[in-house]
């Protein structure tokens, strides 16, 4: 980290003295990767500043930022820490009552939006948004709109820039930089404040964690708008002094990880249930004597990956399989993240423990981290570093507390842990009490070692009727680890046993619905399919066997898809299940006979 740096601003500034030159972001507009230097970025952030300023942005006030990750999105944000403001990240894919209560009670004046369909969806608020006073157009061939009919002025952003950088503010480490709108699975989205210290500090440990340095690369594809890209994918990487790439989109990130070759990646377990599906859909379609060889490399590797998560040499036959089996079978997989990767980091949601076992075993270098927006995010990770337990999301930070209250829940500690939640006093008391303990909502075990494992959300528990608590997170996770389910969600609070919503993974069903004439692209024809249910319904009976009575699924629905643009899915892809539940009251009531 820069010496005597208070402000996030400052530490970008001190970066921009130090590497100048050299490329700090890397995007691909056309067909070819272009740098961007940190001095480029630093000039424009400057440029915006002073325009921002004769807009009368000053400290404390909020700006909002409605953009995919792109360069502009850093020289937007550059720009208004710059001034001592306040950054508030939006969704590209929240939907607009969301996107008007974030920007209404956060109070911004100023939205920059980034491309025609985002400035129509500001445009499509009304007047639902009054204090907005103008709308900065990102992006190139934007034209300028005055205010009309109660709707804000556009302005491009090139017309707002001044013709000289502004000076950053001197500003404190109390200041605050960022207020995130967040609802988690369940709520009303809650502005969580976070200061310019909350963040540096996650910053540093983080740092130290991974011993990020200039030579480091990132590829970005998460939202920045979420605080784990926005911190460990952005800032962190800023303040080791590395370089950015933007993936170009969810659909060429395979392709952009063999172009730009990043040492660092932040993903979500979906993705990577994804990888591991397509790789095992490969290897089945493959001659027998291909199959029986990545099997036994499977179950040499797992053995390796024991002795190496425990820090222990390989026994010598079977260091000398997995020589053999690096080579032949595993160089395939790792290939897929390029050649450089030195840290695949889950996030956002828990990693399934067979698909942490399946990239350990391949020696892809994967780490499940854990952490909440309220602690800036990052409070642990499960590092490669011969102290890994697989099953748990690993350490604390190093200037992060963790214990269990009474009843399981995870409190945390610590400079990283958020001022409050924007103009919600009585939220913020319970959620941090008297001692600064931060209630996480998350039941967790902590082992003699200090390793966390969270096991639950406390107020995701269902209660049976007959008495009996029920975890859904649990059961959905025994239900998404079958190859042929993509997602589900669980149901019976208050009811005499569970039911499930089921959306089937149809790329691994491709086999099966060719054989029975069904169209991926039918849902009713799939819905009312009795074949697929019976199929579905054999899955679900053998998953059933390995739980217990009360966690057994008795009925289920095949749905479409759950999706962010319907609220269904928040940006790390974790099910919303109070929304999904009223989106489908009606096919709920029905599995219980209502």
């Amino acid at each position: 980290m820069p010496d005597r740096v208070a402000t996030i601003s400052q530490a970008f500034e001190a970066q921009v003295q130090k590497h100048g030159a050299r490329a700090f972001l890397k995007d691909k507009p056309g067909k070819v990767w272009t740098d961007h230097s940190w001095t480029e970025i630093s000039d424009a952030a400057g440029k915006l500043r002073a325009g921002l300023l004769s807009l009368g942005v000053r400290p404390g006030d909020r700006v909002a930022i409605l953009s995919d990750n792109c360069p502009g999105w850093i020289v937007v944000d550059q720009a208004v820490l710059g001034l001592g403001a306040i950054v508030v990240p939006l969704y590209t894919t929240s939907g607009l009552e969301e996107t008007a209560h974030v920007i209404g009670d956060s109070g911004a004046k100023i939205v920059a939006a980034n491309g025609p369909e985002m400035i129509k969806k500001i445009l499509g608020l009304g007047n639902s948004i009054p204090e907005v006073t103008a709308i900065v157009a990102m992006h190139r061939g934007a034209e300028s709109a005055p205010a009309a009919n109660g709707t804000p002025a556009i302005m491009p952003l090139a017309s707002v820039s001044g013709d000289a950088p502004a000076a950053i503010v001197e500003g404190s480490s109390d200041d605050l930089a960022t207020i995130i709108y967040t609802s988690g699975t369940t709520g009303t989205p809650k502005g969580v404040m976070l200061s310019h210290g909350n963040i540096l500090a996650n910053c540093e440990d983080s740092l130290t964690a991974l011993a990020l340095g200039s030579t480091d690369m990132t590829l970005s594809h998460l939202p920045i708008a979420h605080s784990f890209e926005r911190t460990a994918g952005y800032y962190t990487v800023l303040i080791a002094g590395g370089t950015i790439a933007f993936a170009e989109g969810l659909g060429q990130i395979a392709a952009n990880l063999t172009e730009v070759e990043p040492t660092v990646v932040l993903t979500v377990p979906r993705l990577l249930e994804v990888i591991q599906s397509r790789v095992m859909r490969t290897v089945e379609a493959s001659p027998p004597m291909r199959q029986r060889l990545f099997k036994m490399a499977l179950a040499a590797g797992e053995q390796a990956a024991e002795y190496r998560h425990r820090g222990k040499p390989l026994p010598p036959m079977l260091a000398l399989s997995m020589a053999l089996f690096r080579r032949l079978v595993f160089a395939r997989v790792r290939s897929i993240f390029g050649n450089r990767m030195r840290y695949l980091i889950s996030g956002g949601a828990p990693l399934p423990v067979e698909i942490n076992r399946f990239l350990s075993a391949a020696e892809v270098p994967i780490v499940e981290g854990y952490g909440l927006t309220e602690a800036a995010p990052v409070v642990a990770c499960n590092l490669h570093n011969g102290r890994t337990r697989v099953g748990t999301v690993g350490l604390p930070l190093a200037h992060v507390e963790a214990k269990t209250a009474a009843d399981g829940e995870l409190l945390l500690r610590g400079p990283n842990i958020m001022k409050g939640y924007y103009k919600l006093e009585a939220d913020t008391k319970e959620a941090i009490d008297e001692n600064g303990w931060l209630h996480t909502g998350d039941i967790a075990k902590i082992d003699a070692e200090g390793y966390i494992a969270i096991t639950d959300r406390k107020k995701e528990i269902i209660v049976l009727s007959g008495g009996k608590n029920v975890s859904p997170a649990y059961v959905e996770s025994k239900l998404v680890a079958d190859k042929f389910i993509s997602q589900a969600c669980v149901v019976g609070d208050r009811r005499k046993h569970l039911a499930a919503l089921i959306v089937p993974d149809y790329e691994n069903l491709a086999e099966f619905l060719s054989s029975n004439q069904l169209d991926p692209k039918n849902p009713d024809a799939l819905a009312k399919s009795a074949a697929l249910k019976t199929f579905l319904q054999g899955r679900i009976r053998g998953i059933n066997k390995g739980l217990s009575d009360v966690e057994a699924i008795v009925g289920f629905t095949i749905m479409e898809p759950f999706t962010q643009e319907n609220g269904e899915l928040t940006p790390s892809l974790k099910v919303r299940r109070k929304i999904v539940q009223a989106h489908f009251k009606e096919q709920i009531d029905s599995m219980f006979g209502d």
